[in-house]
């Protein structure tokens, strides 16, 4: 919204001097979105939803409603139920949206619709969709990889993928034609200590690294080689466990797909805590047709940041580790999709 009225006064959005008039509350929030995605929010503020809280309340609220409703008739059994339990409960990202007023609900929609053209077997419409949704945050960037496992000749996996960069590509290009000024700021924005690869970890950025980093500096010098290494294990065994799930399911591209999206998910560099809301889709299409056994374990795992957000807000206290709830819960969920895969090898290819 910030950036919007700086943009309407004809002022760069990307110099935070720029916009910190504009800002209510934090006043050291930057416009960190790419310069085209300016003409959306523009939009949305010249239809006063910005403007009006309520409004933008209930436009997230019709966004999920959206997604749920397209991620639920994925296929012939759906599954209300656990859906809504997935989206209520699922590592405290609904809620984190709506306090936030976050953009990944857009996500969430835009993972759902290409779920949807991948069920549909219209693979270039999905991979246009995810195209999209890179642009508008790159973020979603490395889901074009997605791509790379569905089910079709690998040329024209290649194909897709390329569809999907050569989106991004162009309207970064015209961001460049239209205003480089722009374009460069948003370049050193993601390239300085105050942009948005400067973490700061914990609750507010749950990311496996950085979890990594803090547990290592508590037990030895802060060395960058540990963590290094730590973190090369970690990505190699997400990327080996991966592997082994694709060949063994490689006949049921959803579930392959939704493994292949967590594990993406699982390996980013930056995660911030309303990001799980996008899991929702991956998780319901791995789980919805196990027992109520497994389905009120997973409740349990995608709870646990709920449960410590409750304990703190009980009883005041310092939390420590414990604010990396959802890096906890995510390795967990990975977890529990790799052992219910090796418990029951006669569920492949269902």
């Amino acid at each position: 919204m910030r950036g919007v009225q700086a943009f309407d006064h004809g002022q760069n959005p990307y110099i935070l001097s720029n916009i910190a008039p504009f800002q209510l509350f934090n006043a050291s929030l930057y416009f960190d979105y790419p310069p085209h995605t300016l003409y959306f929010f523009w939009l949305l503020d010249f239809f006063s939803v910005f403007h009006y809280g309520i409004i933008y309340l209930m436009l997230l609220f019709a966004l999920l409603v959206i997604s749920a409703y397209l991620t639920v008739n994925l296929d012939k059994k759906p599954h209300y139920l656990f859906l809504t339990t997935l989206l209520l409960t699922g590592f405290m990202s609904t809620v984190w949206n709506f306090l936030s007023g976050n953009s990944p609900i857009l996500f969430l929609l835009l993972f759902a619709v290409m779920f949807t053209f991948i069920v549909k077997e219209k693979y270039w419409q999905s991979s246009i969709v995810m195209g999209l949704s890179a642009a508008f945050s790159l973020f979603t960037a490395p889901f074009i990889v997605l791509y790379l496992v569905v089910k079709r000749p690998i040329m024209e996996r290649l194909e897709f993928i390329s569809l999907s960069i050569g989106i991004v590509a162009s309207l970064f290009v015209a961001d460049y034609l239209v205003n480089p000024s722009f374009l460069t700021s948003y370049i050193s924005l993601m390239r300085s200590s105050t942009g948005p690869f400067y973490y700061s970890g914990g609750w507010n950025e749950p990311t496996p690294y950085l979890m990594f980093k803090e547990v290592l500096n508590s037990i030895s010098s802060r060395n960058i080689i540990p963590l290094v290494i730590v973190s090369c294990i970690y990505v190699g065994l997400i990327l080996y466990a991966t592997w082994k799930y694709y060949l063994k399911n490689n006949g049921d591209n959803l579930k392959t797909l939704s493994l292949v999206m967590l594990s993406i998910f699982m390996i980013l560099p930056r995660i911030m805590p309303y990001d799980f809301i996008i899991l929702v889709v991956p998780l319901y299409l791995l789980f919805k047709d196990c027992s109520y056994r497994i389905k009120s374990i997973v409740f349990v795992i995608i709870s646990l940041p709920i449960f410590v957000w409750l304990y703190n807000h009980l009883f005041v206290t310092d939390m420590g580790l414990w604010w990396y709830a959802q890096t906890y819960s995510l390795i967990l969920i990975f977890v529990m999709v790799l052992l219910h895969d090796h418990l029951t090898p006669a569920a492949h290819g269902e």
